[in-house]
Parts: C-alpha cells; structure tokens; sequence
C-alpha cells in the first residue's frame, strides 16, 4: 500500500493549530459554547475555508489529508472560515448539497468531532440531520485554553451592497448594514475585552490582510482591525482567498492566517499591493503529490501494466484478468498500473456506481492482483463523473484503488511521473460529437495544462532516479488506430527527452505497442489491451522505430533493478510476444 512521502506537498492544504495550557472567562453579549480542552491541558483544532463543491476541486482529497491529520493530532472540533456551499449557498433546509459537500466528504473517524463556523446556512434542522454541524452569524467558543471569536463579516463589505451584479444576497437579520455592524463591532470589542484568555482568536470570513485574489478587505482593516489590536488578539484566520497565507501585522503581535484552499483554488493568482509581513503565501496547487512504494528485499521491482479494461468482465476482459494473475504470481508483483479507459463506455456515475465493482473488483480476483492499483484517467474516463473516479471512496470499497489526475510515485529503483493526458486534446474540447466530458477541475484549461507541464517538468528535472517512468493514457507514438497525438508530441514529448526519460508507457490504443525514438533514449510502449481490441484497425505500420505491435487483447510485465530493465508483452492466453531488455547504456529487443 502507498503511503505519503514526507515531503509531499498536496492539492491543496489546511491549517493547523495547536496550542498550549491558559485560563478563561467570558462575559459579552455574543451567543458562547463551551467546549473542553484534553485531560493534558491542550487544545488542537483543524482550520479550512471554501470548501463546499461535492468533492469536486479535490474537495475530496482535502478531506481525505485532513482526516489523516486529524488522527494523527487527536483534534478537538475543525473551524470552517465560511464558503461552505458552492456557488450560491443552500437554497434551503433539505438542499442535498449540505449532505453532497459536507456529510458525505468529511466522514473520517477524526472528523466527526463539533464544527463551527462563521457563516450562514444557520438552520438547527441542519443540526439534526448531523450533529457536527454549527453555524450562527457570530458567537464566542470557550474552549479553556483559548477563546475564539466568530465574527459575521460578509456584512461589512460595502460591494455587496452597492454593486451586486447579477447576485442576490440574503440580507435577512441584517436590516441596515450600518446599524447592524454598528452593535456587531460593540459586541466583538466587549468580548475581547473582558477576556482573560491565554489566547484570543478571531476568526471570519473575509481576510483583514492579503495577498491573494481579493487583497485586503478595507473596511476590516478600518473598523474591526484597531479592536484587535487594542485587545491583544493573537491570531485572525479567515478565508475567502482560495489559498494558505501568513502575514504578521507590523504594528501589533497579530498574526493573518487564510486557510481558503478547502477546494478551487486560484494558482498565480496573487495581488502585490501590500506584500509587508508575509511571511508565507500557497496558491492552493502544488507540485505532482508523491507516494512510495517499497521494493523487494533483493532491491528488484517488478508490476504488470494494462490499460482499456473496464467491460464488467466482457470482450475478454475476464481471461485476460485471469493471465494476469498466472504472471503476477510467477514474478511477485509489487503493484499494477492501470494506463486509463478504466470503466466503459462513459466512466462511472457515481461513487456508488455497481460497475467498479463488476469491472473491476469482481474482475481481478488472482491473490497476486491483490496488491496496489495505480490509475491514470482516460478519455472515456472523462465522460462520467470524474469525481467519482477520484474518491478516496472508492478505495475504501477496494483497498487496492488509487487514481488521482497526475501524481508520482517513488520506489527506490525508479520513479513514476502518472500524467493527465485527456486534457491536451483539442478535439474533446473542440470537436466533442454528442459526448459530455466532466471538465470539472480542468477548467481553465489553458492554465490547467500550462501548471502541469511546469510540475512535469519540476519532478523529472529534481529527479535522482536511475529509472524515469512517464505512464499516461495517450500515445505519444503509435502506429494503432490513434496513431501519435500531436498535442502530447509538441507540449510533453520535449519535457521527457531533455529529462532522460526512458519509457513512456500508455494506453488509448487497443493493442500491445513498442516503438523507439529515434532522437532520444526513450521507449514507447502500449498496454491497451485490457478488453476489447481492434484487430487490423492500425494506422500506419512502416513509421521509423516500429519494433512490434499485435493488434489483440493482452498486458504488459516490467521487472527492474537498479541496472536492468525486462519488459515482456503478453496476449490473451499468457504467451509471450515480445521481449524488450534494457540496461543503462545498452538496450535490445528480442
């Protein structure tokens, strides 16, 4: 099983805060809880901020990390800085978003703890249908160690009210702004003053300080700003800003704090305005997240690769399976590469989508297959619910699932660059006939792409790896029915060869591939043999560097060591149809 290397920066992140023994009272007009601190007299709590996309915007990934992380902390309860439900709220009680975005997202043990937040949705019926679940417009949490002050702040910008565009804001229980402001700002001084709290803690919406997309919010900084200052508030933290950010105040002991990346986030997307405290700004998308994955004692590695698979067992699909478990056991196979097309014709639906189960679980029964899945999307991934596909969910139905868009994998021999190839291609954008593509994630793509070549290019470039792997669903060559895709060509094609890579392996086309460049080092190869094939459907077969092709149904084996490269194909019954022998320096095909 893949664990997360430790220096693994994901997705998108969240704070932490964690904090030391202190006394408490409270006396002010805001609505106060209680809630105790650890028999050892400390408190840790997780912070997270524009969340609420039903998993989507690797909402869900967040969650998944935060869970991990708050087992590992033993947490008290999770603030949330608001945002909650994308794009427009909850259009009432029984909106199904609340339990889409929030019920069904965070249901890691370590997360079923108390959250509070800033923001509306303010219903006790939401309560009811899960018992986390708080949210007024402004209350005060006791929480003996530290007080922590939730402060309605959306009210207090002035554009909502003047320059509304094409929204509508409830405005209910507000009536006048500056009257409404008014007593808030009374109420918050009040309590912050009569505080005897170790650690006062501020927490809204709308940042004070910043950096990011919407800068410093002017009217905090004019009218709730000085009260913190004047009360010795030691932490503001809020959202809004779709990223994680610190900033220290220069006239008092504050510290600024974003935790706005629980989902969408905006890469590059930064104001310069006021650049003086940052001390630490994260747009929200990182460079590719790293697994490792153990070798075997002897130093070797070896996995099968297969791509184009998933028929509910049809097209050959269950033989083929079948072969794989023959061969797996024969080599002791570390783990398995799946190249994408994972679920025919249109991926899955849903999470709860019976064709992961019938086209893949029920599939791969071998004892040798039950090791590591690594997944890449493909086209016909892209036309279900991407989502889905990704759900950390899923490996919990199936241990041995993992797929995420792009990602790299660490295993002492070599290292495994997972590339998501389907967004390259113009004719899905352009041309998409009377298919639907979950574009989900994907959107800008001109950025989206732009990101991942630069984290491409990143991982392989600070790679130390004697083997480097590029594994996508595309051809970059082929002489299948795809033939080579001209976007990977011109976009990834360069990346790998300044970057000494030396296989790319792919699905998309039905068949068994090797092809050799003739400018670089690199070997092509194609596992899309996973179910049906089409037989005599090539497209060219006298393109320089052809070394074999068989247009039927198999898979692909690959041993290494630090030295030595085997690759063997295999068709439906288990023969073997072509050798490829690699070593540093030398390479030959049989």
């Amino acid at each position: 099983m893949a664990v997360l290397h430790n220096k693994f920066i994901a997705l998108h992140l969240l704070f932490i805060i964690s904090i030391g023994h202190g006394g408490v009272f409270i006396s002010a007009e805001l609505q106060r809880f209680q809630h105790p601190a650890k028999d050892d007299g400390s408190l840790s709590f997780l912070v997270l901020g524009d969340w609420g996309r039903r998993g989507a915007f690797n909402q869900s990934q967040v969650a998944f990390q935060m869970g991990k992380i708050g087992e590992k902390l033993d947490i008290d309860f999770v603030v949330s800085t608001g945002d909650n439900f994308y794009d427009n709220g909850l259009t009432s009680e029984h909106d199904t978003a609340f339990e889409e975005s929030f019920t069904k997202i965070y249901t890691a043990k370590s997360l079923q703890k108390q959250w509070g937040d800033a923001e509306a949705q303010l219903s006790p019926l939401l309560r009811k249908i899960d018992s986390r679940w708080l949210c007024l417009r402004s209350f005060v949490v006791n929480a003996e160690l530290a007080e922590i002050f939730f402060v309605d702040t959306t009210p207090f910008v002035g554009m909502y009210f003047s320059e509304t565009e094409d929204h509508t804001y409830d405005w209910r229980g507000i009536n006048s702004q500056k009257a409404y402001v008014s007593n808030l700002l009374k109420e918050v001084e009040l309590a912050v003053r009569e505080s005897s709290a170790k650690w006062k803690i501020v927490v809204g919406h709308h940042a004070i300080r910043s950096v990011g997309h919407h800068g410093d919010t002017q009217e905090l900084i004019d009218q709730l700003l000085p009260i913190l200052q004047a009360n010795n508030v030691d932490f503001y933290m809020n959202g809004h800003d779709h990223c994680l950010e610190h900033i220290g105040d220069s006239n008092s002991p504050i510290q600024f704090l974003t935790s706005g990346a629980g989902s969408k986030a905006w890469r590059g997307d930064i104001k310069g305005l006021n650049k003086k405290g940052l001390n630490f700004f994260y747009d929200g998308q990182a460079e590719l997240q790293l697994l490792e994955q153990p070798i075997k004692s002897d130093g070797s590695l070896s996995f099968l690769v297969v791509g184009d698979w998933g028929r509910k067992g049809d097209y050959n699909q269950s033989q083929v399976a079948q072969q794989m478990g023959k061969i797996g056991d024969e080599l002791n196979i570390d783990f398995i590469v799946s190249t994408g097309d994972n679920f025919y014709e249109d991926g899955l639906r849903s999470i709860n989508d019976h064709a992961f189960d019938k086209s893949f679980t029920q599939i791969y029964t071998a004892e040798s297959l039950q090791k590591q899945w690594y997944s890449v999307l493909g086209n016909h991934d892209y036309r279900g619910n991407v989502e889905a596909q990704l759900s950390p969910t899923l490996g919990k139905l199936d241990s041995r699932w993992f797929c995420q868009r792009s990602f790299v994998l660490n295993t002492e021999v070599a290292e495994f660059f997972f590339v998501d190839t389907t967004p390259f291609v113009d004719k899905y954008f352009l041309r998409p006939k009377h298919h639907h593509y979950d574009w989900r994630g994907v959107l800008p793509r001109k950025e989206y792409l732009s990101n991942l070549v630069k984290d491409l290019d990143s991982a392989l470039r600070n790679s130390a790896a004697n083997w480097k792997i590029v594994i996508g669903h595309h051809t970059i060559k082929s002489v299948g029915h795809h033939g080579n895709t001209k976007e990977l060509v011109e976009q990834v094609l360069p990346i790998l060869e300044a970057n000494n890579v030396d296989l790319y392996i792919n699905g998309h086309d039905h068949c068994l591939e090797h092809m050799s460049s003739t400018t670089s080092p690199i070997q092509f190869l194609t596992s899309g043999g996973g179910s049906k094939a089409w037989k005599g459907d090539f497209y060219r077969l006298d393109q320089e560097g052809l070394k074999f092709y068989y247009d039927g149904q198999g898979f692909m084996s690959v041993q290494l060591t630090q030295a030595n490269a085997k690759i063997v194909f295999y068709d439906v019954f288990g023969r073997v149809l072509h050798d490829l022998h690699l070593s540093k320096g030398l390479n030959y095909a049989m």
